[in-house]
């Protein structure tokens, strides 16, 4: 086990550190001093999403991804085999998740260049290759694996927040020669894919 991973899976967090709760209604406002934030529980298809300055993608140029966060991570049980098979997740899920935001983005620039950039944040609150994840090794792999994300939409120049949201995806199936490697990318790209749709949403 590296030193890297042998750190994350000593970590105990409680889990209400990273899980945002439930919300009685599918919409509320929370009135927080001089900011107003409406909170938004299964708004398409985002688990949750507060947003705290409405804004309009297209006046962005550009948009990037930051490196995943794995602070205060929620591991399985440190076995050999969930090691090897987190330790291949996290190199390979911020290619598969811009991915799938760039295949489902409908980003619509300005007439002029602007020099704004919009900046994708995202927390691994929970990553999870299942507990089948031996199997894999062995060339034949049943389960799932879990990913959950707690992340941000930020404007790159003021580093005003716009919009926080929470997002958890899920993949599994049963197949020869195939693994949990594939299952984290499959998932990953899904998540793009979501951030992708919560953007299109603030595109006018």
């Amino acid at each position: 086990m590296t030193n890297r991973l042998r750190g994350l899976f000593a970590i105990i967090i409680s889990a209400a550190a990273f899980i945002t709760p439930a919300l009685a209604q599918n919409a509320r406002v929370v009135q927080q001093t001089t900011q107003v934030v409406v909170t938004h529980r299964n708004w398409h298809g985002i688990d949750e999403a507060s947003v705290f300055q409405p804004f309009n993608a297209s006046d962005y140029d550009t948009i990037a991804v930051e490196n995943f966060d794995i602070n205060g991570m929620r591991l399985p049980p440190a076995k050999p085999e969930t090691v090897r098979a987190v330790e291949a997740a996290l190199n390979e899920m911020k290619p598969a998740f811009i991915a799938g935001l760039t295949k489902k983005l409908r980003h619509r620039k300005s007439g002029q260049p602007t020099g704004r950039t919009l900046v994708v944040r995202a927390r691994l609150a929970k990553l999870d290759p299942g507990p089948q994840a031996a199997l894999y090794w062995s060339g034949l792999f049943y389960g799932t694996v879990q990913i959950q994300i707690i992340g941000e939409l930020v404007d790159g120049t003021s580093g005003q927040l716009l919009v926080r949201f929470a997002q958890e995806r899920q993949s599994g199936f049963g197949a020869f020669g195939s693994g949990t490697g594939a299952l984290f990318r499959r998932t990953a790209r899904q998540l793009g894919e979501d951030v992708a749709k919560l953007i299109n949403e603030f595109t006018r």
